[in-house]
């Protein structure tokens, strides 16, 4: 069965309202949520990179947040959350992200940084979602190359 895009919703800078669409999500023990960071009409983005991208250090200008709901796994298991972060940084996203509101929480495990393919980080089992909302948004606006309205564009995948 093929995936739809979900149709995009602009929201605001606000973790709580955030937070609450991830508890849907946590809810239904499957879904993830993809945001962009806004950027004004009239401010030029680059293109996505031709061909030759792939021997490019850098992933997209805009930057791409994924946060994954905890989902069952098939040995009784459940999978934790994972945040990940697409950038265009040209660096390690820890580097590019030290002494900004968008830092990586020491507790948090990083699971794979590389500038190309991203960022990907691990919250301990208990922390909030309004900590983890929290925290990607201010990763997304702190690494944002372009300028920014302060609102996001979210797609929502499942229920």
């Amino acid at each position: 069965m093929a995936l739809t895009r979900p149709t995009p919703t602009v929201i605001a800078h606000d973790p709580s309202a955030l937070a609450a669409v991830m508890a849907e999500l946590v809810e239904a023990r499957s879904g993830w949520i993809n945001l962009l960071p806004e950027i004004p009409e009239d401010v030029p983005v680059p293109s996505t990179p031709s061909a030759l991208a792939v021997f490019s250090k850098r992933g997209p200008v805009v930057p791409l947040g994924t946060w994954t709901a905890p989902t069952p796994g098939r040995n009784g298991t459940t999978a934790p959350v994972e945040i990940g972060l697409q950038h265009g940084a040209a660096k390690q996203a820890r580097a590019a992200l030290a002494d900004t509101p968008g830092s990586i929480p020491p507790e948090w495990a990083v699971l794979s940084d590389n500038p190309r393919r991203g960022l990907v980080v691990r919250p301990p089992a208990g922390t909030s979602l309004v900590a983890e909302a929290t925290w990607l948004l201010a990763a997304l606006t702190a690494i944002c190359i372009p300028p920014q309205t302060g609102g996001f564009v979210m797609f929502r995948y499942g229920q």
